[in-house]
Protein backbone atom coordinates (compact mmCIF):
# COMPACT_ATOMS: atom_id res chain seq x y z
CA UNK A 1 0.00 0.00 0.00
CA UNK A 2 1.52 3.32 -1.11
CA UNK A 3 1.88 6.44 1.03
CA UNK A 4 1.06 10.04 0.17
CA UNK A 5 2.97 12.73 2.05
CA UNK A 6 0.55 15.49 3.05
CA UNK A 7 1.89 18.90 4.05
CA UNK A 8 -0.53 20.31 6.60
CA UNK A 9 -3.78 18.66 7.63
CA UNK A 10 -7.01 18.97 5.66
CA UNK A 11 -9.78 16.52 6.49
CA UNK A 12 -10.91 16.37 2.87
CA UNK A 13 -7.46 15.40 1.63
CA UNK A 14 -7.09 12.72 4.30
CA UNK A 15 -10.45 11.25 3.25
CA UNK A 16 -9.59 11.39 -0.46
CA UNK A 17 -6.34 9.49 0.17
CA UNK A 18 -8.15 6.90 2.29
CA UNK A 19 -10.73 6.38 -0.49
CA UNK A 20 -7.82 5.41 -2.77
CA UNK A 21 -6.73 2.72 -0.34
CA UNK A 22 -3.52 4.66 0.31
CA UNK A 23 -1.79 5.70 3.52
CA UNK A 24 -1.20 9.31 4.50
CA UNK A 25 1.89 10.62 6.26
CA UNK A 26 1.19 14.12 7.54
CA UNK A 27 3.83 16.79 8.12
CA UNK A 28 2.17 19.50 10.20
CA UNK A 29 3.06 22.76 11.92
CA UNK A 30 0.44 22.26 14.63
CA UNK A 31 -1.22 19.24 16.14
CA UNK A 32 -4.83 18.36 15.26
CA UNK A 33 -7.03 15.94 17.18
CA UNK A 34 -7.78 14.12 13.93
CA UNK A 35 -4.11 13.05 13.69
CA UNK A 36 -4.42 10.78 16.73
CA UNK A 37 -3.58 7.21 15.72
CA UNK A 38 -2.06 8.25 12.37
CA UNK A 39 1.52 8.64 11.18
CA UNK A 40 2.66 12.25 11.29
CA UNK A 41 5.59 14.47 12.19
CA UNK A 42 5.42 17.98 13.64
CA UNK A 43 7.71 20.70 12.33
CA UNK A 44 8.00 24.45 12.86
CA UNK A 45 6.97 25.90 9.51
CA UNK A 46 5.42 24.37 6.38
CA UNK A 47 7.41 26.85 4.30
CA UNK A 48 10.77 25.74 5.69
CA UNK A 49 11.78 23.36 2.90
CA UNK A 50 15.00 22.22 4.58
CA UNK A 51 13.20 21.35 7.81
CA UNK A 52 10.49 19.38 6.00
CA UNK A 53 12.97 17.52 3.79
CA UNK A 54 14.90 16.58 6.94
CA UNK A 55 11.66 15.36 8.55
CA UNK A 56 10.78 13.21 5.54
CA UNK A 57 14.27 11.71 5.35
CA UNK A 58 14.32 10.99 9.10
CA UNK A 59 10.87 9.37 8.92
CA UNK A 60 12.13 7.01 6.17
CA UNK A 61 8.63 6.58 4.74
CA UNK A 62 8.26 3.42 2.64
CA UNK A 63 6.68 3.38 -0.83
CA UNK A 64 5.93 7.09 -1.24
CA UNK A 65 3.71 7.60 -4.30
CA UNK A 66 2.87 11.31 -4.07
CA UNK A 67 3.03 14.64 -2.25
CA UNK A 68 0.02 16.92 -1.80
CA UNK A 69 -0.82 20.03 0.19
CA UNK A 70 -3.94 22.04 0.90
CA UNK A 71 -2.03 25.02 2.32
CA UNK A 72 -0.29 27.97 0.69
CA UNK A 73 2.74 27.52 2.90
CA UNK A 74 3.23 23.98 1.62
CA UNK A 75 3.21 24.74 -2.13
CA UNK A 76 6.94 25.46 -2.59
CA UNK A 77 8.04 22.58 -0.37
CA UNK A 78 5.68 20.12 -2.04
CA UNK A 79 7.32 20.86 -5.41
CA UNK A 80 10.80 20.50 -3.90
CA UNK A 81 9.92 17.14 -2.29
CA UNK A 82 8.53 15.83 -5.59
CA UNK A 83 11.73 16.84 -7.35
CA UNK A 84 13.96 15.22 -4.73
CA UNK A 85 11.91 12.02 -4.48
CA UNK A 86 11.21 11.72 -8.21
CA UNK A 87 7.43 11.85 -7.75
CA UNK A 88 4.68 12.94 -10.17
CA UNK A 89 3.07 16.36 -10.07
CA UNK A 90 4.62 19.81 -10.21
CA UNK A 91 8.37 19.75 -9.46
CA UNK A 92 9.20 23.31 -10.50
CA UNK A 93 9.78 24.82 -7.08
CA UNK A 94 11.24 28.01 -8.53
CA UNK A 95 8.17 28.42 -10.75
CA UNK A 96 5.97 27.79 -7.72
CA UNK A 97 7.19 31.10 -6.28
CA UNK A 98 5.04 32.88 -8.88
CA UNK A 99 2.13 31.52 -6.86
CA UNK A 100 3.57 32.50 -3.47
CA UNK A 101 5.13 35.93 -3.87
CA UNK A 102 2.52 38.54 -4.78
CA UNK A 103 4.98 40.89 -6.48
CA UNK A 104 6.47 38.11 -8.60
CA UNK A 105 2.97 36.95 -9.53
CA UNK A 106 1.62 40.31 -10.62
CA UNK A 107 4.84 41.07 -12.48
CA UNK A 108 4.55 37.82 -14.46
CA UNK A 109 0.92 38.30 -15.57
CA UNK A 110 0.38 39.10 -19.25
CA UNK A 111 -0.33 42.72 -20.13
CA UNK A 112 -4.00 42.02 -20.93
CA UNK A 113 -4.84 40.92 -17.38
CA UNK A 114 -5.96 43.88 -15.28
CA UNK A 115 -4.51 43.84 -11.76
CA UNK A 116 -3.56 46.10 -8.86
CA UNK A 117 -0.28 47.96 -9.09
CA UNK A 118 2.16 46.24 -6.75
CA UNK A 119 5.39 47.36 -5.11
CA UNK A 120 7.74 45.47 -2.77
CA UNK A 121 8.42 47.10 0.59
CA UNK A 122 11.90 47.11 2.06
CA UNK A 123 13.33 48.83 5.11
CA UNK A 124 13.99 52.01 3.11
CA UNK A 125 10.55 52.27 1.48
CA UNK A 126 8.63 55.36 2.57
CA UNK A 127 4.93 55.93 2.88
CA UNK A 128 5.23 58.98 0.62
CA UNK A 129 6.70 57.13 -2.34
CA UNK A 130 4.08 54.37 -2.10
CA UNK A 131 1.24 56.88 -1.80
CA UNK A 132 2.53 58.70 -4.89
CA UNK A 133 2.82 55.47 -6.90
CA UNK A 134 -0.33 53.69 -5.70
CA UNK A 135 -2.73 56.35 -4.44
CA UNK A 136 -4.39 56.29 -1.03
CA UNK A 137 -5.51 54.30 0.71
CA UNK A 138 -3.31 51.47 -0.48
CA UNK A 139 -3.11 47.87 0.71
CA UNK A 140 -0.22 46.43 2.72
CA UNK A 141 0.04 42.65 3.00
CA UNK A 142 2.60 39.86 3.53
CA UNK A 143 4.32 39.10 0.22
CA UNK A 144 3.79 35.36 0.67
CA UNK A 145 0.78 35.41 2.97
CA UNK A 146 -2.41 33.38 2.90
CA UNK A 147 -5.99 34.48 3.36
CA UNK A 148 -6.29 38.03 4.65
CA UNK A 149 -3.88 37.66 7.58
CA UNK A 150 -1.84 40.84 7.98
CA UNK A 151 -3.71 42.61 5.15
CA UNK A 152 -4.81 46.18 5.84
CA UNK A 153 -5.67 49.37 4.02
CA UNK A 154 -3.44 52.25 5.11
CA UNK A 155 -4.16 55.92 4.51
CA UNK A 156 -1.54 57.70 6.59
CA UNK A 157 2.14 57.49 7.45
CA UNK A 158 1.23 56.66 11.05
CA UNK A 159 -0.92 53.69 9.97
CA UNK A 160 1.82 52.55 7.60
CA UNK A 161 4.52 52.58 10.28
CA UNK A 162 2.29 50.98 12.93
CA UNK A 163 1.31 48.11 10.66
CA UNK A 164 4.76 47.38 9.24
CA UNK A 165 6.71 47.24 12.51
CA UNK A 166 5.52 43.74 13.57
CA UNK A 167 5.59 42.33 10.03
CA UNK A 168 8.91 43.26 8.42
CA UNK A 169 11.02 41.45 11.02
CA UNK A 170 14.29 42.65 9.50
CA UNK A 171 13.44 41.26 6.04
CA UNK A 172 13.41 43.35 2.87
CA UNK A 173 11.01 40.94 1.11
CA UNK A 174 8.39 40.36 3.80
CA UNK A 175 5.66 42.73 2.58
CA UNK A 176 4.22 44.33 -0.52
CA UNK A 177 1.97 47.31 -1.15
CA UNK A 178 -0.83 47.31 -3.73
CA UNK A 179 -3.20 49.89 -5.12
CA UNK A 180 -6.73 49.61 -3.73
CA UNK A 181 -9.20 47.88 -6.06
CA UNK A 182 -12.87 48.70 -5.55
CA UNK A 183 -15.35 45.95 -6.39
CA UNK A 184 -17.10 42.91 -4.97
CA UNK A 185 -14.75 40.01 -4.35
CA UNK A 186 -15.22 36.66 -6.02
CA UNK A 187 -13.09 33.56 -6.19
CA UNK A 188 -12.68 30.87 -8.82
CA UNK A 189 -11.93 27.31 -7.73
CA UNK A 190 -11.17 24.72 -10.35
CA UNK A 191 -8.76 22.43 -12.14
CA UNK A 192 -6.12 23.49 -14.66
CA UNK A 193 -4.84 20.57 -16.73
CA UNK A 194 -3.08 20.30 -20.06
CA UNK A 195 -2.93 24.06 -20.45
CA UNK A 196 -6.63 24.79 -19.98
CA UNK A 197 -9.33 25.11 -17.35
CA UNK A 198 -11.05 21.72 -17.23
CA UNK A 199 -13.75 22.86 -14.79
CA UNK A 200 -14.37 25.63 -12.30
CA UNK A 201 -16.86 27.00 -9.79
CA UNK A 202 -17.28 30.68 -8.95
CA UNK A 203 -18.22 32.01 -5.51
CA UNK A 204 -18.66 35.42 -3.91
CA UNK A 205 -17.74 36.78 -0.48
CA UNK A 206 -20.41 38.65 1.44
CA UNK A 207 -17.72 41.05 2.70
CA UNK A 208 -14.09 41.68 1.69
CA UNK A 209 -12.04 39.08 3.62
CA UNK A 210 -9.69 41.70 5.04
CA UNK A 211 -12.67 43.17 6.91
CA UNK A 212 -12.54 40.19 9.28
CA UNK A 213 -9.92 42.29 11.11
CA UNK A 214 -12.78 44.72 11.85
CA UNK A 215 -15.03 41.96 13.24
CA UNK A 216 -17.32 41.18 10.30
CA UNK A 217 -18.94 37.76 9.89
CA UNK A 218 -17.40 36.36 6.72
CA UNK A 219 -19.29 34.10 4.34
CA UNK A 220 -18.86 32.81 0.79
CA UNK A 221 -21.52 31.41 -1.53
CA UNK A 222 -21.42 29.49 -4.82
CA UNK A 223 -22.86 31.60 -7.65
CA UNK A 224 -25.59 30.36 -9.99
CA UNK A 225 -25.35 30.74 -13.76
CA UNK A 226 -28.96 31.87 -14.01
CA UNK A 227 -28.21 34.97 -11.93
CA UNK A 228 -24.53 35.54 -12.77
CA UNK A 229 -23.83 34.29 -16.31
CA UNK A 230 -21.63 37.26 -17.23
CA UNK A 231 -19.50 36.97 -14.10
CA UNK A 232 -19.09 33.20 -14.53
CA UNK A 233 -18.03 33.53 -18.17
CA UNK A 234 -15.66 36.38 -17.34
CA UNK A 235 -14.18 34.39 -14.44
CA UNK A 236 -13.38 31.42 -16.66
CA UNK A 237 -11.78 33.74 -19.23
CA UNK A 238 -9.71 35.47 -16.54
CA UNK A 239 -8.53 32.14 -15.13
CA UNK A 240 -7.52 30.96 -18.62
CA UNK A 241 -5.52 34.14 -19.31
CA UNK A 242 -3.87 34.34 -15.90
CA UNK A 243 -2.90 30.68 -15.52
CA UNK A 244 -1.56 30.51 -19.06
CA UNK A 245 0.41 33.72 -18.55
CA UNK A 246 1.83 32.44 -15.26
CA UNK A 247 2.80 29.13 -16.91
CA UNK A 248 0.82 27.24 -14.29
CA UNK A 249 1.46 23.52 -13.85
CA UNK A 250 -1.40 21.03 -13.77
CA UNK A 251 -3.14 21.92 -10.52
CA UNK A 252 -6.23 22.60 -8.48
CA UNK A 253 -6.29 26.39 -8.25
CA UNK A 254 -7.90 29.10 -6.14
CA UNK A 255 -8.03 32.49 -7.89
CA UNK A 256 -9.43 35.65 -6.32
CA UNK A 257 -10.74 38.58 -8.35
CA UNK A 258 -12.80 41.77 -8.15
CA UNK A 259 -15.92 42.58 -10.16
CA UNK A 260 -15.62 46.23 -11.13
CA UNK A 261 -18.35 47.42 -13.44
CA UNK A 262 -18.36 45.01 -16.36
CA UNK A 263 -14.72 43.99 -15.85
CA UNK A 264 -12.89 41.48 -13.69
CA UNK A 265 -9.67 42.53 -11.98
CA UNK A 266 -7.17 39.83 -10.99
CA UNK A 267 -6.47 39.59 -7.25
CA UNK A 268 -4.15 36.64 -6.66
CA UNK A 269 -3.94 32.94 -7.45
CA UNK A 270 -2.83 29.92 -5.40
CA UNK A 271 -1.74 26.42 -6.49
CA UNK A 272 -3.85 24.53 -3.98
CA UNK A 273 -7.39 23.70 -3.02
CA UNK A 274 -9.23 26.61 -1.40
CA UNK A 275 -9.63 27.14 2.32
CA UNK A 276 -12.80 28.59 3.95
CA UNK A 277 -14.58 25.21 3.53
CA UNK A 278 -14.95 26.10 -0.14
CA UNK A 279 -14.33 22.56 -1.44
CA UNK A 280 -17.13 21.30 0.79
CA UNK A 281 -19.74 23.74 -0.53
CA UNK A 282 -18.53 23.23 -4.11
CA UNK A 283 -19.17 19.51 -3.71
CA UNK A 284 -22.58 20.09 -2.10
CA UNK A 285 -23.58 22.39 -4.98
CA UNK A 286 -21.92 20.80 -8.01
CA UNK A 287 -21.04 17.27 -6.89
CA UNK A 288 -17.33 17.82 -7.69
CA UNK A 289 -14.76 16.94 -5.02
CA UNK A 290 -11.68 19.12 -5.48
CA UNK A 291 -9.79 17.12 -2.85
CA UNK A 292 -10.11 14.05 -5.08
CA UNK A 293 -8.81 16.10 -8.01
CA UNK A 294 -5.83 17.25 -5.91
CA UNK A 295 -4.89 13.67 -5.05
CA UNK A 296 -5.30 12.57 -8.68
CA UNK A 297 -2.84 15.25 -9.79
CA UNK A 298 -0.41 14.33 -6.99
CA UNK A 299 -0.43 10.77 -8.29
CA UNK A 300 0.21 11.89 -11.87
CA UNK A 301 -3.29 11.02 -13.07
CA UNK A 302 -5.67 12.79 -15.43
CA UNK A 303 -8.19 14.37 -13.03
CA UNK A 304 -11.06 14.37 -15.54
CA UNK A 305 -12.73 11.37 -13.90
CA UNK A 306 -13.21 13.41 -10.72
CA UNK A 307 -14.90 16.28 -12.59
CA UNK A 308 -18.42 15.04 -13.30
CA UNK A 309 -20.68 17.88 -12.12
CA UNK A 310 -24.38 17.56 -11.37
CA UNK A 311 -27.02 20.17 -12.10
CA UNK A 312 -27.35 22.19 -8.88
CA UNK A 313 -30.62 21.88 -7.01
CA UNK A 314 -29.50 24.27 -4.25
CA UNK A 315 -26.64 26.73 -3.95
CA UNK A 316 -24.55 26.46 -0.80
CA UNK A 317 -22.68 28.91 1.37
CA UNK A 318 -20.31 28.64 4.31
CA UNK A 319 -20.70 31.20 7.10
CA UNK A 320 -17.88 31.63 9.61
CA UNK A 321 -19.56 32.23 12.96
CA UNK A 322 -17.87 34.36 15.62
CA UNK A 323 -18.16 35.36 19.28
CA UNK A 324 -19.06 38.96 20.11
CA UNK A 325 -18.69 40.66 23.48
CA UNK A 326 -21.94 40.72 25.40
CA UNK A 327 -23.70 38.30 22.99
CA UNK A 328 -24.16 34.84 24.48
CA UNK A 329 -25.30 32.37 21.84
CA UNK A 330 -25.26 28.58 21.64
CA UNK A 331 -25.55 26.10 18.84
CA UNK A 332 -29.21 25.59 19.80
CA UNK A 333 -29.87 29.32 19.33
CA UNK A 334 -28.69 29.20 15.72
CA UNK A 335 -30.52 25.93 15.05
CA UNK A 336 -33.78 27.39 16.37
CA UNK A 337 -33.81 30.27 13.90
CA UNK A 338 -32.07 29.02 10.75
CA UNK A 339 -32.08 25.91 8.53
CA UNK A 340 -28.67 24.25 8.22
CA UNK A 341 -26.99 21.52 6.26
CA UNK A 342 -24.15 21.55 8.81
CA UNK A 343 -23.68 23.55 11.99
CA UNK A 344 -20.68 23.73 14.29
CA UNK A 345 -20.80 26.19 17.20
CA UNK A 346 -19.71 25.83 20.84
CA UNK A 347 -22.45 25.83 23.47
CA UNK A 348 -20.29 27.26 26.24
CA UNK A 349 -17.13 29.32 26.66
CA UNK A 350 -15.45 31.58 24.18
CA UNK A 351 -12.74 29.23 22.97
CA UNK A 352 -9.92 30.13 20.59
CA UNK A 353 -10.74 31.95 17.37
CA UNK A 354 -9.39 30.59 14.09
CA UNK A 355 -8.91 32.16 10.67
CA UNK A 356 -11.34 35.03 10.01
CA UNK A 357 -12.19 35.11 13.72
CA UNK A 358 -14.31 31.97 13.49
CA UNK A 359 -15.24 29.83 16.45
CA UNK A 360 -17.65 27.77 14.36
CA UNK A 361 -19.22 27.52 10.93
CA UNK A 362 -22.46 26.77 9.14
CA UNK A 363 -23.32 25.37 5.71
CA UNK A 364 -26.61 26.78 4.44
CA UNK A 365 -28.39 26.65 1.09
CA UNK A 366 -31.16 28.16 -1.00
CA UNK A 367 -32.55 27.64 -4.52
CA UNK A 368 -30.90 30.85 -5.78
CA UNK A 369 -28.35 33.47 -4.78
CA UNK A 370 -30.90 36.16 -3.95
CA UNK A 371 -32.46 33.99 -1.23
CA UNK A 372 -29.06 32.72 -0.10
CA UNK A 373 -27.69 36.26 0.28
CA UNK A 374 -30.71 37.24 2.36
CA UNK A 375 -30.25 34.18 4.60
CA UNK A 376 -26.54 34.96 5.09
CA UNK A 377 -27.32 38.58 5.99
CA UNK A 378 -29.90 37.54 8.60
CA UNK A 379 -27.54 34.97 10.10
CA UNK A 380 -24.64 37.42 10.29
CA UNK A 381 -26.87 39.98 11.99
CA UNK A 382 -28.07 37.37 14.49
CA UNK A 383 -24.48 36.35 15.22
CA UNK A 384 -23.50 39.98 15.88
CA UNK A 385 -26.57 41.09 17.87
CA UNK A 386 -28.35 37.97 19.17
CA UNK A 387 -31.59 39.31 17.64
CA UNK A 388 -33.52 37.83 14.72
Amino acid sequence: MGTVIVLGYRKGLAEAIERRGLNAFHVVAKHKKALAGTRYMKIGDLENAQEILRAVLIADIPDVVGVVTGHDRGVFTAALLREHLGLPGNRDYAGALRFRDKYLQKSALPAGVERARCRPIDSATSYGELAAALGTPFIVKPANGAGAVGTVAVGSEQEFTRHLEPHLGGSDIACVAESFVHGREIHIDGVWYGGRVLWNSVAQYNEPPMKWNDGVVLATQVLSRAENAGVLDGATELAEQALKGLDAPDCVFHLEAYVRGGNLVFGECALRVSGTHMPEIVELTHGVNLYDASVSLALGEDPSATLVPKTPEEYYACVYLRRFDGIELTRADFAEHFPFHELDYPDHGRGPAGMYGRVGHAFVSAPDNAQLSELIARMASFNETGRV
